[in-house]
Order: structure tokens, then sequence, then C-alpha cells
């Protein structure tokens, strides 16, 4: 195996292993901390269960922008590896990028959610 596709393979599962767990563990402490709130308040907002919703999408986006950079670094480590193009490659290179910015998106309507929830 050469150098080049060892080393995309590696550098993918380090960057995706510290990376992604950030967006997963935000959205998830998120999710427990509007469980918290409702149970200690008596507020009925519903702007509290969208904010434990979109932190419990996001959760999920986590896993799976996890999947697609593996699946990224495993493209481009055989495109290496078998002389071809990076095309493949580009497109689950974007697609983790585009779980990652939905995740944060999420993440951060969930932060309005639960303000308008707790001001209400």
């Amino acid at each position: 195996m050469e150098d080049e596709t060892k080393f995309h393979w590696s550098e993918g599962i380090k960057y995706v292993s510290e990376g992604i767990k950030s967006l997963f563990v935000l959205n998830g402490a998120a999710t427990i901390s509007i469980l918290t709130f409702i149970g200690n308040t008596k507020s009925n907002s519903h702007s509290l269960v969208y904010a434990m919703i979109c932190f419990a999408i996001g959760s999920v986006t986590g896993p799976i922008a996890f999947w697609l950079a593996y699946i990224t670094q495993l493209q481009y480590g055989n495109a290496v590896r078998m002389n071809k193009n990076f095309d493949l490659a580009s497109k689950y290179h974007f697609g983790a990028y585009a779980a990652v910015a939905i995740g944060i998106v999420l993440f951060l309507s969930g932060i309005f959610f639960a303000g308008c929830g707790l001001l209400a």
C-alpha cells in the first residue's frame, strides 16, 4: 500500500474522530439541558420542544458526518491506489461538510428556540 494512501486513511480517521464527536456532544448535551429545563419549569412553551427536536436531529448529523467523512477518505485512498480522479471522493467530501453545517444550523436554531421558550 502506498504511503499517500495510508496517509489519507489515517488522517481521515483522526479528524473524523475528534471533529465530529464535538458536534454530537454539543447537540446531545443541549438536548439533555432542555429536558432538564422542561422538567424544572412550569412553562408550557412549545419553543422548548422545538429546541429539543433541533438538538436531537442535530445529534444525528454527527454520525452521518462521521460516515461521510470516512467514506470520503476511503475514496481518496482508493483513487490514489488505482490512479483514478477524485470525483466521487469530492462528492462525499462536500456531503460531509453539508452534514456538519446542518448540525451547526440545528444547534443554533435550538439555541434560538430555547431562548424564546425560556424567556416566555
